[in-house]
């Protein structure tokens, strides 16, 4: 209802000051203000999406509707946001004082938004996509640019759809991939730095515990990729190991 209360109140509001009522927010007339002292995360604050509750007022008693920008000392462009009742309701983009972006968050349509974060380098630091106000995937990256994590939630979000991590040159490090949402069976893996499988077996979520625990017979493998030994678990707890 929050939500869709902020939707209605953009277009309202939009459609009565602005000729240009889009997410294009480079139409619309902007007030400015150059800011050094904040950190470039405290407009975290205002995103009402993501659970912000802070208002940016334009004045005594006016909360800031419309474009609004900030600019560091050197000129360069620090914040740019539409603001809808004082508070991030469809895009912004912050900037590191290189003149490079550092963030950008944008509605994809009432129920989806997406934010995109970088290193000061340039290189892509995090994508994330939310689903109601909540993420539903995160990808992680190293300084190199290559991928350091990459998870997907259940439209739920009781439960992963897949979690993966990798090593810095992006060779992956461990995989877990559901098989059956029914039972919420994964097939799960662990790398040597090398890439090559260092065990691999089953696991299920244990909603009680909140948990992903082994189950079923895992393989253990040394990093030259020859099988060393066999694991039988049941509900995550070792029953019986077989040495080859």
């Amino acid at each position: 209802m929050r939500l869709f209360f902020f939707l209605i109140m953009f277009f309202i509001l939009g459609f009565k000051n602005s000729p240009a009522q889009t997410v294009d927010i480079s139409d619309v007339n902007s007030d400015t203000t150059v800011a050094d002292t904040e950190s470039i995360d405290v407009y975290d604050k205002f995103n009402s999406i993501l659970g912000g509750d802070s208002v940016r007022w334009k004045e005594k008693g006016v909360k800031l509707t419309g474009s609004y920008e900030e600019y560091y000392s050197n000129g360069k462009l620090k914040h740019k946001g539409f603001y809808t009742n004082g508070q991030l309701s469809t895009i912004y983009k912050n900037y590191f004082d290189n003149g490079q972006l550092e963030r950008s968050f944008k509605m994809i349509d009432s129920r989806n938004f997406q934010m995109e974060l970088y290193y000061k380098s340039g290189v892509m630091k995090s994508k994330r996509k939310y689903f109601k106000g909540k993420e539903i995937t995160e990808e992680d990256y190293y300084p190199n640019g290559k991928m350091e994590y990459f998870e997907e939630n259940d439209k739920s979000f009781e439960f992963y759809i897949t979690m993966n991590y990798y090593y810095k040159n992006g060779s992956p490090q461990s995989s877990l991939q559901l098989v059956d949402k029914k039972n919420k069976m994964y097939d799960s893996k662990e790398y040597w730095p090398n890439g090559n499988v260092k065990e691999e077996g089953k696991m299920f979520f244990n909603k009680v515990l909140n948990d992903y625990l082994k189950n079923g017979t895992w393989i253990l493998y040394d990093d030259s990729g020859k099988k060393i030994a066999e694991e039988d678990y049941v509900k995550g707890q070792v029953n019986e190991e077989r040495k080859f």
